[in-house]
């Protein structure tokens, strides 16, 4: 009876994790759908210059994303004790919004140097809107967590469908308007507002009361409770996600604008997708992980998804290798024929990235956090490298990419090595216990 009482929990636990897992892809797959199928439209109606200047406002997002918030959210799952889960949210939210407040006074005055920085002037008009975007991506986050958290992924799911929903035709009417790319980043900042609102009234749906009974001194508390994630976790995020967006900077400054444009259409049809759908499967995940006490069965899991994953990253390499070579400027118009010759170079960066980032916070659950930063700061510097040395050694843009990816494939593969040795030493010292 107790081996039949086992099996049934097991089974019916892989059940709830499969589903957790389907709930948050099924928001994900209807929203990023809606993105591809009305791609071919949007990319008709802008022009790569216009999808240049989107792409390093979205720079920008992800590049200071992890600084709003000191990645206090990420604390959230971690404390079965809902006062202390409450008090997290109601720390990272104070800790978003006098950040966002700061930022919001340095674009006043220096957005025109940014936008010298990124050698695009037409983006500085544009900066002033960046900390209202940051604070509402940082509540859409950290109320993520707080439902990742109670295992009510529908509310996380609907918010992807409805962030889409409301980006994708304002897009669209915004091109018939010949806006150019203030249409681009208008959408964007509509988007972020609404999936911000979206989640923060459904919290209140559930929690009447909100943050209102938080006591100061125990916040403060966590917050040095949980200084590794400010101290180690954020500068790691930052340097990673420089790391993923070093073309974007340095392209502009030795190539010019209109390749960044060319490799924004893959990033949009190719990577965006991907990166929502690890970011669904790693919150489901990273509950997962969690629950497991046990350093074998953490291992045993992590070993099978990576192998899954690792599949399903060899099968996209190999779909787009096979593309025609017609086939971008016959879906997305004839001046974005040249993009297939920079994503199939970059497939191999975008499908290792799914894997890692899937898998990412294996990181945290077994207290990798201070190699975490140093593997980011080896990404960091590969991509700096490798775009610095193609530009000395004479590469045109297409070669620079194909050397950036190189340096990417490198990177990743180190990355999964050493959370598998770091991975081992845990179950060892845990079994050299028992």
């Amino acid at each position: 009876m107790r081996y039949m009482s086992a099996w049934s929990f097991t089974k019916v636990f892989r059940g709830e994790y499969v589903r957790n897992v389907l709930t948050l892809m099924g928001g994900t797959v209807l929203g990023q759908g809606l993105v591809f199928l009305m791609s071919p439209f949007v990319t008709r109606l802008f022009s790569p210059e216009d999808f240049t200047t989107l792409e390093q406002y979205v720079m920008l997002i992800a590049v200071l994303t992890p600084l709003i918030t000191g990645k206090y959210e990420f604390a959230i799952m971690s404390h079965r004790d809902k006062s202390d889960a409450l008090h997290v949210v109601g720390l990272s939210l104070r800790v978003a919004f006098y950040t966002c407040l700061f930022l919001m006074l340095f674009m006043l005055f220096f957005a025109k140097d940014v936008s010298y920085w990124l050698s695009n002037e037409s983006i500085g008009v544009f900066l002033w809107t960046l900390p209202i975007v940051l604070f509402f991506t940082a509540v859409f986050n950290i109320f993520n967590y707080w439902f990742s958290r109670l295992k009510q992924y529908k509310i996380a799911s609907k918010s992807k469908v409805w962030a889409s929903f409301s980006s994708e035709p304002l897009k669209i009417a915004a091109g018939w308007g010949s806006w150019g790319s203030i249409g681009l980043i208008f959408s964007t900042v509509v988007a972020a507002i609404g999936s911000g609102f979206y989640v923060f009234f459904n919290f209140l749906k559930s929690e009447p009361n909100g943050l209102r009974n938080l006591s100061n001194e125990r916040m403060k508390a966590l917050a040095i409770l949980h200084k590794d994630y400010p101290l180690f976790s954020v500068w790691g995020s930052v340097l990673n996600r420089l790391a993923q967006s070093a073309h974007i900077g340095i392209f502009a400054f030795y190539y010019g604008l209109l390749g960044i444009g060319l490799m924004a259409l893959c990033r949009r049809i190719v990577l965006g997708p991907l990166n929502v759908i690890s970011n669904s499967y790693s919150q489901v995940f990273f509950q997962r992980i969690s629950e497991i006490e046990s350093p074998v069965e953490l291992k045993a899991l992590y070993y099978k998804v990576l192998f899954r994953f690792l599949i399903v990253a060899g099968f996209m390499i190999f779909v787009v290798q096979m593309l025609p070579t017609n086939t971008m400027g016959f879906i997305f118009g004839p001046a974005w024929l040249s993009s297939l010759a920079y994503l199939k170079y970059l497939i191999f960066w975008f499908a290792l990235n799914f894997v890692t980032s899937s898998l990412s916070f294996i990181t945290y659950r077994i207290n990798m956090m201070r190699a975490g930063l140093f593997l980011d700061a080896l990404h960091f510097v590969l991509a700096i490298v490798a775009v610095y040395l193609a530009h000395v050694w004479g590469m045109n843009e297409l070669e620079a990419t194909k050397f950036l990816v190189i340096s990417k494939v490198v990177y990743f593969s180190i990355n999964i090595l050493v959370i598998l040795w770091f991975l081992e030493r845990y179950t060892k010292k845990y079994q050299e216990k028992v």
